[in-house]
């Protein structure tokens, strides 16, 4: 389990927790990473770390031109969140909307900022809204400072995640 930085964001922290561990399913064959052409593909550099028969893919991401922090990559998490600390050093523009999440004890309501320019490795991502929460201290791995969901993911159309190698995968 994660611990929390602050009490307040419990849910939130749940939320995500349940969300690493169900995005984060692999292929233990390979079979997807194989019938992608490599001559058609961008590869980012990832970090899979496997941990109480779990495992976690982190993608480095620039925002803004600063970093990179360390995102979880989440096929299953629908929106992408950075780290209250990150949108607070980077001074990310707030829209003054706030959206709901929910959690395993509950839901909250937290702010949105706009991620202008943001890049996964090398590769520009369109310009985005995040959610913003304190992120959950995750024991024995990296700090974690934003999750990288399918609202940004799916904009390439399909991905592959190859756990083997390390590397995720995006058609040009």
């Amino acid at each position: 389990m994660f611990p929390l930085k602050r009490p307040a964001t419990r849910s939130a922290a749940l939320c995500l927790t349940a969300a690493f561990m169900a995005g984060c399913a692999h292929d233990p064959t390979g079979s997807a990473a194989q019938s992608q052409d490599p001559t058609d593909t961008r590869r980012i550099p990832l970090t899979v770390i496997e941990r109480a028969g779990q495992t976690m893919a982190f993608v480095p991401v620039t925002i803004e031109g600063e970093g990179p922090f360390t995102f979880v990559l989440d096929t299953g998490a629908s929106a992408s969140a950075v780290d209250d600390d990150v949108a607070r050093e980077l001074n990310l523009p707030r829209t003054g909307e706030r959206r709901p999440i929910s959690g395993v004890i509950g839901t909250d309501r937290v702010p949105v900022v706009e991620v202008r320019s943001w890049k996964a490795g090398q590769i520009p991502l369109d310009a985005a809204d995040a959610i913003v929460i304190d992120m959950p201290e995750a024991q024995g791995t990296q700090n974690i400072e934003g999750l990288l969901g399918s609202d940004v993911l799916s904009d390439f159309g399909r991905v592959t995640i190859d756990y083997t190698d390390e590397v995720l995968l995006l058609p040009q």
